[in-house]
């Protein structure tokens, strides 16, 4: 999976969380906004994977949670975030400004 760590930090404002140790490949970004939302980016780097959750503070459960596997690339850039998986099968664009927002979502199971 590819992914550049400061795109990613200047995108969610923060450090991510290591989970284990570095050597796992497993990492938690989160950012909330000031209308109470959080989104939250969970890479397992070496299962090519990533869950991708927004949830609300004054909501029981996530808004929406995705379990996204073959993932080949992950871009912060212009304030979104894009999720790429191999061969097109799967796309994902979270927009961060002015609010979070589902810009394109392809998910498709390639079998």
């Amino acid at each position: 999976m590819e992914y550049n760590d400061y795109e990613l930090l200047e995108l969610f404002e923060d450090e991510p969380i290591v989970m284990v140790d570095e050597q796992t490949g497993w990492f938690t970004y989160s950012k909330r906004d000031d209308l109470g939302f959080e989104l939250v980016l969970t890479m397992l780097v070496i299962e090519g994977r990533c869950i991708v959750s927004l949830s609300y503070e004054k909501h029981k459960g996530a808004i929406f949670d995705f379990d996204l596997k073959g993932i080949e690339k992950i871009k912060g850039e212009n304030n979104r975030l894009n999720i790429s998986g191999n061969d097109g099968n799967t796309e994902v664009e979270i927009s961060f400004k002015p609010h979070f927002g589902l810009k394109t979502v392809k998910l498709c199971d390639a079998k």
